[in-house]
C-alpha cells in the first residue's frame, strides 16, 4: 500500500471545512441571519481543526514514504511549516470560539481570516509539489 497517497485523499476535507466555516461566520454579522449559523460555524471550524491535524499527521508521513524528488525539497519543507501553522493556528481559533465566544467577534474573525490566507499558501505549496514537481504521481517516481 501507498500510505502517501493518504494524505491527498483527506487534505481536501479540512479545507472544505475551515473556508464554509468562514462564509458561514462572515454570513452569520449580517442581522438578516445573526444567531442562525453560530453552532454551524462552531462545528465547522472544530470539524476542520481536527481534519486538519490529521491532514498534518498523514502529511507527515507522505513525506516519509513518497518518492523523493530532490528538487521539491525546499518547497515540501514550506509547505511542511505551512500546514502546522495553519492547524496551530486553527486550534487556537478552536479555542477561542469554545471559551470565549462572544468576545471581539471582530478580532476573531480577522484571525479566522488569517488563518485562511496561511491554510491558502499551504494548499498552493501542496499544489506546486504536485503539479510541478510531480511528487507522489507515477511522473515523479521515474
Amino acid at each position: 500500500m501507498r500510505l502517501y497517497l493518504l494524505h491527498p485523499a483527506v487534505v481536501h476535507l479540512p479545507i472544505a471545512l475551515l473556508l464554509t466555516g468562514l462564509a458561514g461566520a462572515l454570513a452569520e454579522r449580517r442581522d438578516a441571519v445573526r444567531g442562525r449559523l453560530g453552532d454551524a460555524v462552531s462545528w465547522l471550524l472544530w470539524l476542520g481543526t481536527a481534519s486538519a491535524w490529521l491532514s498534518v499527521a498523514l502529511g507527515l508521513l507522505a513525506a516519509r514514504t513518497a518518492p523523493h524528488v530532490p528538487p521539491a525539497w525546499e518547497t515540501l519543507a514550506d509547505h511542511r511549516a505551512l500546514g502546522l501553522w495553519t492547524a496551530g493556528l486553527f486550534s487556537l481559533l478552536s479555542a477561542w470560539r469554545w471559551r470565549a465566544r462572544e468576545r471581539a467577534p471582530g478580532l476573531f474573525l480577522l484571525g479566522w481570516m488569517a488563518a485562511a490566507v496561511v491554510l491558502g499558501a499551504a494548499a498552493y505549496h501542496g499544489g506546486e509539489l504536485v503539479f510541478t514537481y510531480n511528487m507522489g504521481t507515477a511522473a515523479g517516481a521515474e
